[in-house]
């Protein structure tokens, strides 16, 4: 397996078990608990920065390339640059449910960021499934050595976003989060890759 596709993996498995943490605060506002809304702030403001600026991108990059080698290929998956536009659109309105919810946490804006919060969850889910299921896949069958070694060199450009967290200053507690799932096996483990 070549680093791209390994670390687009990585970063899957990795917003995968924020959205397991993010469903699991949802839970406890559903139960009527008391739900750690800076750990959901956290998580919408990492998952509003981080795919936009670094996983998509690489995502884009590949899905270019196979466009240019893939003759015939389902064209879904040609519109996957669209599919990420509207999931950013989507948790841009998801993220002011959760603005509402800090200002006001009445049931009826409780119940708005339930809705909001499951409907996200499960459409990021959906998209991150498809794409390991068959963009990934036929990425890898179809990309030649050439092509990966030059995606690679653009891959390898992108910086560590959670480089911040070096200084203490951004993504705090998901770092936490993250690194009690490693150290239980159930978000990313290989230690000779950056975490996200």
């Amino acid at each position: 397996m070549n680093q791209t596709i390994k670390t687009l993996r990585i970063e899957h498995r990795n917003i995968a078990y924020l959205l397991d943490l993010l469903e699991r605060q949802t839970d406890s506002i559903e139960k009527s608990g008391d739900p750690d809304l800076s750990l959901i702030v956290e998580i919408v403001d990492y998952l509003r920065s981080f795919p936009d600026m670094y996983h998509h991108p690489k995502e884009d990059l590949v899905l270019r390339r196979l466009r240019e080698r893939a003759t015939g290929f389902d064209e879904k998956f040609f519109k996957l640059d669209d599919d990420h536009e509207h999931l950013s659109d989507e948790l841009h309105s998801f993220s002011k449910k959760v603005s509402a919810l800090l200002t006001d946490p009445s049931p009826m804006t409780r119940s708005d960021f339930i809705l909001s919060a499951r409907s996200f969850i499960n459409r990021e889910r959906e998209h991150m499934a498809m794409e390991e299921r068959f963009f990934l896949p036929a990425a890898e069958r179809w990309l030649t050595d050439e092509d990966w070694n030059e995606i690679d060199k653009v891959v390898g450009r992108f910086p560590d976003p959670m480089a911040a967290l070096d200084s203490g200053q951004r993504f705090i507690r998901i770092n936490k989060h993250l690194e009690s799932g490693r150290n239980t096996g159930a978000a990313y483990s290989d230690e000779t890759s950056a975490p996200v």
